[in-house]
């Protein structure tokens, strides 16, 4: 029986899309590559993530990679305006639909890839100030989907993994839950709609109101 509801962060709680937002900036196709591929697809952006650096010290990193004008938006996006604060909008029902699942008993947790901003940016998200609890890979230096990182949510608050089910918008990271024991659904609030997490979590057999 699924007690505990586990969600990621990205793309389920809030939207991180940030060619969409790069676009908001600036029609330059080239610098909008040249960031996405340097510091969005790299691994030093990972190594952020994974409380290893910060975003100013992998921009300082990339800058001989870029252009002098993809610099100074790296900057100001995240100096300037905090990226977390200003382009990662909370997804649409989730809030009410976490309300809901905390009013019928569930456990409700965090276990999300993200850096140390996430303590400043996370204040302005409303979903996340009602979970129960939860797990950001910077303070263990883990990153989902590895194994360690699903075991640390599981013992640091007791839970049972065949009592847990976990959300993720990427198959590899709810694959990951899977093989720690734990049932999982991989759905984008961005593509899919809340609507139709609703719909998933009562076919697990989750006890909430039925879907539109």
């Amino acid at each position: 029986m699924i007690k505990n509801i586990v969600f990621d962060m990205g793309n389920v709680l809030i939207c991180f899309d940030p060619e969409k937002t790069l676009r908001k900036y600036t029609d330059d196709e080239n610098d909008i590559k040249l960031i996405l591929d340097k510091f969005y697809k790299s691994e030093l952006y990972r190594d952020i993530d994974r409380g290893l650096k910060t975003h100013s010290e992998v921009i300082d990193l990339i800058s001989p990679y870029l252009t002098d004008s993809a610099v100074c938006l790296l900057k100001k996006l995240y100096a300037e305006e905090c990226f977390g604060r200003t382009n990662m909008p909370a997804a649409d029902g989730m809030y009410e639909l976490i309300s809901e699942l905390n009013s019928n008993g569930y456990g409700t947790y965090l276990l999300s890839n993200a850096g140390y901003d996430f303590y400043d940016y996370s204040k302005d998200i409303p979903a996340i100030s009602i979970l129960k609890g939860g797990v950001v890979s910077c303070d263990l230096h883990l990153l989902k989907p590895e194994r360690e990182i699903y075991i640390s949510l599981l013992d640091k608050y007791s839970l049972k993994a065949d009592e847990c089910l976990f959300i993720d918008d990427l198959e590899e990271n709810a694959e990951g839950a899977r093989e720690c024991g734990m049932d999982a659904i991989c759905y984008s609030s961005f593509k899919d709609g809340v609507d139709s997490l609703r719909c998933s979590l009562i076919l697990k057999g989750v006890n909430i109101k039925e879907c539109t």
